[in-house]
């Protein structure tokens, strides 16, 4: 039963003073309340702490903590949960404003699974681009080794999920994007088919300078091929860093599943260079193009092209981590 989940609420703030107030209220009104809210600010300039240390004078379940020194989203997500005493963690962004039923509907799903998500719907105050895609998502360990697509803000995870990451503080990676390869290599997620989040995009958002909506460089596929094509061998480098991580990253988990040995192949084929890798990879892709895409889709040549496509244009999106990390 869901009373018996004891849940916090870890939120992570950085200059966040124009939005923090509705996310804070919408955690505030769930129907299933956490046992506390962590609040852990990364050394905000704006008027965020103060707002942080009004809403702890009246809430006594929130708990405020600021860190010295910037230390970055990862860094401060992790050490955050670190602060978790509930047997379970709600992640939060600053600035979205969560369903009143996010936590009882969640708390209701995970059983004795490791990560539990749902839809999140995207706004913009301010004209900011949004895109959503509302069918299931497929979140295969073999699609998440491209593209993390479930969204950090949605994320119930067990407390003990985040003990599993390996190599979590330098990882130029997001850290719900680790989160979500560790529950995936022990096949342990599942999705709520519910709208748990509206999340707000804008500007000043952490991921404002990543792709929206998986459109990773223009509206227009034709000139994206083209972009991806022209900067074949930069894009490259961008995608063996991110399998040479991933192969380390499986190496050092304890689970021993069918995901894990499928997508240590992946990563080992991706690494592969010349025409006997580029085959080998060929077949392979072809062999688990439902497991790349979203799992309705049905398999024919469009879907073989994107198999063989997709896996190489995502080091555009790489490389805008890459550079935010650094």
């Amino acid at each position: 039963m869901c009373c018996e989940k004891r849940i916090s609420v870890v939120v992570c703030t950085y200059n966040g003073a124009r939005y923090l107030r509705e996310q804070l209220d919408s955690i505030l009104a769930q129907d299933y309340q956490p046992v506390e809210i962590i609040v852990q600010d990364d050394g905000s300039s704006d008027d965020t702490f103060h707002i942080l240390e009004e809403y702890a004078r009246i809430y006594q379940l929130i708990k405020v903590f600021r860190n010295e020194g910037k230390h970055g989203i990862n860094n401060n997500f992790f050490s955050a949960m670190q602060r978790a005493s509930g047997d379970y963690i709600a992640l939060a962004d600053q600035d979205d404003i969560w369903e009143h039923d996010k936590l009882y509907l969640q708390a209701e799903a995970i059983g004795d699974k490791l990560l539990c998500s749902g839809f999140s719907v995207p706004f913009s105050d301010d004209g900011f681009p949004v895109g959503h895609d509302d069918r299931m998502p497929n979140y295969d360990i073999l699609r998440l080794a491209y593209l993390g697509v479930l969204p950090g803000h949605t994320l119930l995870i067990h407390r003990s999920l985040p003990d599993y990451v390996p190599n979590k503080n330098n990882c130029p990676y997001l850290y719900d994007w680790q989160l979500q390869m560790v529950a995936a290599a022990a096949e342990s997620i599942v999705f709520v088919p519910h709208v748990l989040v509206h999340f707000r995009r804008h500007g000043d958002a952490a991921t404002a300078c990543l792709p929206v909506g998986h459109c990773m460089i223009s509206s227009s596929a034709i000139n994206y091929i083209q972009t991806t094509l022209l900067h074949h061998a930069a894009l490259q480098r961008c995608v063996r860093t991110r399998f040479s991580y991933i192969l380390q990253m499986l190496d050092e988990l304890p689970f021993k599943t069918k995901a894990v040995e499928e997508c240590r192949e992946m990563a080992r084929l991706q690494l592969q260079s010349g025409l006997k890798g580029f085959v080998k990879r060929t077949v392979f892709f072809l062999q688990h193009q439902t497991q790349l895409f979203h799992v309705t889709e049905k398999k024919s040549l469009l879907t073989a092209c994107r198999a063989l496509y997709f896996p190489f244009s995502c080091g555009y999106y790489y490389r805008a981590i890459l550079k935010q990390h650094k």
